[in-house]
C-alpha cells in the first residue's frame, strides 16, 4: 500500500485462551518471532477519525499484567465492541541485528515513521522510524534521514506530512523551522520525504503530485493505494509492528506483525533480476512522463473537449470544490485536477465574458494564492501556539513559585543544621585537642614512674643485703653496750 502502515488483512495471527495472562502470550511471541519477552513492547492501535489506524501509546506495565480477556473488555470500554485488539509491537535492534530494550519514552517523545519518495521511480518506499523530541524542529534529524534514505549526510531534502481528508490522500509540508509540537505532530504521525531539487521532467517531482496523480488515476486497492516497496537495508526498513486479534469467545485471536527474516530465495532471484527491473522500471518512467506532459499540455492548451460526459464531469469537479472550505480544498490535494476542469469550463465558454478575464487570472495564479493561505495560516499557528507556549510557561512559572518558598524556607533550616553541626564540630575538635595534650603528659609522666620503679627493683636487691649486714651490726653494737653496761655499773656504786 502506498498509504498508511499496514495491512491487517495479511499479519500473523494467534489463537489465544481468553484466561491466559499477557505475559504468556507475551512468551509465544518470543518463540514465534525470536524476540525475548524483555526487549518486546506492545503499543495500542488507534482508529483516527480519517479512518486511518496508527499506533497511539504503549501498554502500561499494569495492563500487561492483565489477562488477555481482560485486557480486550479494559481497552474496548470507551468505544463499541469490537471482536479484534490490535496491538503493535515495538522491537529495537542493535547494529548485529539483535534484539536490545526499547528506549525508555516519555512524553516529550513521539514515535515517527518515515517513507522515501523517488520522483524518477515513482516509488514510495518505508524506510524506518525514529523517536523525536516534541520540542526539537526537523533540522536536528536530518541527517538520520539522509541515512535511512542512504543520501549523503547534508543532502537537502523536504518532509511532508502524510495524512487523508475524505477519501484523498494527501500530504502536508513541513516547515524545518517549527518544533515538531507546532506542526502538530504525534505518536505514529508518517512523514514522506524526497531530495530537495527540482525535476522538470518527472510526471510526478514531489510528493504532493504523487498523491494528486493516485487520487485522480483511482490506483487504489481495498480503497487504500498500493506502496511498492524496495527493501534497500534491511537494518534501517523492517517495520516492527504488531496486532492482535481478540474474540470474546472461550479463545482469543491473535495477530501480530513483527520483523520478518528475508527469503533467501526470493532475494536471490531480485538479486539476479534486479539490473533488468531497474532498466524497465527507467522505460516505464520515460513513458508515463510523456503521457503525463501530453495531459498537461492538453490542459495548458484548453483544448476543447470532446464530449459532453467531460463537460459535466468538469462542472461536477468545479461545484464539489467550490463547497468546499479553501482550507479543505488546498488539503484536499486536488487544485490540479480543480484547474483542468475550470481550463474545460473556460474552453467552452460556459463563463460570462465578463468574468472570463477574472477566473482565468484566479486560475493562473492558484498555486500562489494556495501558498499564500498556507503560509498565513501557518503563520497563525505560530502565533496561536505561541500564546499557547506563553500561557504553558506562566502556569509552569506559577507552579515554580509554589514551591520555591517552602523549598527556600527548608533550604534555609538545614543550612543553620549544618552551622550547628559545624560549631559543634569545631568545639569537639578543640576538645579532642585538649584530651590529647593531657594523654600525652600522662604518658609522659606514666613512662617516668615506669623507668622509675624498674631502676628501684634493680636496686632492691643488693640494698637489702646491705640492710641485714646493718642489722647484724647494731645487733652487736648494742650487745657489747650492754655487756659494758654490766662491767662498769658495779664501780660505779
Amino acid at each position: 500500500m502506498y498509504f498508511d502502515l499496514v495491512n491487517h488483512d495479511k499479519v500473523r495471527n494467534f489463537r489465544i485462551p481468553n484466561l491466559i495472562t499477557f505475559y504468556k502470550f507475551k512468551e509465544k511471541v518470543a518463540i514465534e518471532f525470536d524476540v525475548p519477552v524483555k526487549f518486546q513492547r506492545f503499543w495500542v492501535w488507534e482508529k483516527r477519525d480519517n479512518d486511518t489506524y496508527r499506533p497511539l501509546r504503549p501498554l502500561t506495565s499494569v495492563e500487561e499484567q492483565r489477562r488477555v480477556g481482560e485486557l480486550t473488555d479494559y481497552l474496548d470500554k470507551k468505544r463499541k465492541r469490537e471482536e479484534v485488539l490490535r496491538l503493535f509491537l515495538e522491537v529495537e535492534l542493535d547494529l548485529d541485528l539483535q534484539p536490545v530494550a526499547p528506549p525508555l519514552k516519555s512524553k516529550e517523545d513521539v514515535l515517527l515513521f518515515f517513507k522515501l519518495y523517488d520522483p524518477w521511480k515513482e516509488e514510495l518506499c518505508y524506510v524506518g522510524r525514529l523517536f523525536v523530541k516534541l520540542h526539537e524542529k526537523p533540522s536536528r534529524i536530518l541527517k538520520k534521514l539522509n541515512k535511512m534514505a542512504g543520501f549523503n549526510p547534508n543532502e537537502k531534502i523536504i518532509l511532508f506530512e502524510e495524512t487523508k481528508s475524505e477519501s484523498c490522500t494527501m500530504c502536508v509540508p513541513i516547515s524545518k523551522k517549527l518544533t515538531f509540537l507546532c506542526s502538530k505532530l504525534r505518536d505514529g504521525d508518517i512523514i514522506c520525504f524526497q531530495k530537495s531539487e527540482k525535476i522538470e521532467q518527472c510526471h510526478c517531482p514531489d510528493v504532493p503530485s504523487f498523491f494528486e496523480y493516485l487520487n485522480s488515476k483511482g490506483d487504489f486497492v481495498d480503497g487504500r493505494p498500493r506502496l511498492q516497496t524496495i527493501i534497500r537495508d534491511v537494518h534501517v526498513t523492517w517495520l516492527p509492528q504488531s496486532r492482535i486479534n481478540i474474540t470474546q469467545e472461550q479463545a482469543t485471536h491473535v495477530e501480530v506483525i513483527c520483523p520478518q527474516e528475508p527469503n533467501l530465495v526470493e532475494a536471490e532471484m531480485n538479486s539476479s533480476l534486479s539490473s533488468f527491473d531497474a532498466l524497465f522500471a527507467d522505460i516505464q518512467s520515460l513513458l508515463e512522463v510523456k503521457a503525463g506532459e501530453a495531459i498537461n499540455s492538453s490542459c495548458l492548451q484548453n483544448s476543447v473537449p470532446s464530449t459532453d460526459d467531460e463537460i459535466t464531469n468538469a462542472r461536477k469537479i468545479v461545484k464539489q470544490c467550490l463547497d468546499m472550505r479553501l482550507a479543505s480544498f488546498i488539503e484536499s490535494g486536488r487544485t490540479r485536477e480543480f484547474k483542468h476542469a475550470v481550463s474545460v469550463m473556460l474552453a467552452v465558454n460556459s463563463f460570462p465574458d465578463s468574468e472570463v478575464d477574472e477566473v482565468t487570472k484566479f486560475l493562473d495564479d492558484l498555486n500562489k494564492t494556495c501558498e499564500r493561505y498556507m503560509g498565513a495560516e501557518q503563520d497563525i499557528r505560530e502565533a496561536e501556539q505561541n500564546v499557547r507556549s506563553v500561557i504553558e510557561l506562566k502556569t509552569s512559572l506559577k507552579q515554580l513559585s509554589f514551591k520555591f518558598i517552602p523549598t527556600r524556607n527548608r533550604a534555609e533550616e538545614v543550612n543553620r543544621e549544618i552551622a550547628d553541626m559545624e560549631r559543634q564540630l569545631a568545639e569537639r575538635k578543640v576538645e579532642k585537642a585538649q584530651l590529647q595534650s593531657n594523654l600525652e603528659d600522662l604518658a609522659g609522666k606514666a613512662t617516668a614512674s615506669r623507668q622509675a620503679l624498674i631502676n628501684a627493683e634493680l636496686d632492691k636487691e643488693p640494698l637489702w643485703l646491705k640492710k641485714v649486714e646493718a642489722e647484724k651490726t647494731v645487733d652487736n653494737t648494742e650487745k657489747s653496750w650492754e655487756s659494758l653496761k654490766e662491767h662498769c655499773y658495779p664501780f660505779l656504786q
